[in-house]
């Protein structure tokens, strides 16, 4: 069996049938042996475009156990209702699942960070962080100015010297003449 993600928005003008649109969804998935892991209501929001002149909807998000069977018997049953304004049917990959995993996980530990006050769990990076600033600190005065004489050898010292004398002794090249040009047609 596969894990399938569901999610449907119903017109937010006809509240009275989203519980018959509920129940025929949970007949369809347990009547051909799937099972519903969840059933949430997300709320009534505002549409990204107007859908059939709507521009609210009521979203729903289920995720259940099951095969093919049960997804060709959800998606005829979403394209026939007059309910059911948009839906859309996921299949989870076991790497999507575990994805899936580690990000609430990671998102707990944020709620539990975020509720210690914002600190960090593991004050350890604290103190690393202030120990590295007090040592910069220290040695700033320390350190010396260095200038690109003081880098430069004695031997390439002497060489720029020559060759910026020997660049300012240089006479400008002459232009050659053609002689093609200096003879006139007669």
């Amino acid at each position: 069996m596969k894990r399938y993600e569901v999610m449907y928005i119903v017109d937010s003008s006809n509240e009275d049938e989203i519980d018959d649109v509920k129940k025929k969804i949970e007949g369809i998935v347990t009547g051909r042996e799937g099972s519903i892991i969840s059933f949430e209501k997300v709320g009534k929001k505002r549409l990204a475009y107007q859908i059939a002149k709507r521009q609210y909807g009521i979203y729903f998000l289920i995720n259940f156990m099951g095969d093919g069977r049960i997804v060709q018997a959800l998606d005829y049953f979403f394209r026939l209702s007059s309910v059911v304004i948009r839906h859309i049917i996921l299949v989870f990959t076991e790497k999507a699942i575990h994805l899936k995993q580690e990000t609430e996980r990671i998102q707990k530990e944020e709620a539990e960070r975020m509720r210690q006050g914002g600190k960090p769990l593991q004050s350890n990076s604290d103190e690393a962080k202030e120990d590295i600033i007090e040592d910069s600190d220290d040695h700033s005065e320390e350190t010396p100015t260095v200038s690109p004489e003081d880098v430069t050898p004695e031997p390439l010292k002497d060489a720029v010297v020559e060759m910026e004398t020997a660049v300012e002794e240089k006479e400008p090249p002459v232009e050659k003449q053609d002689d093609a040009k200096d003879k006139t047609v007669e």
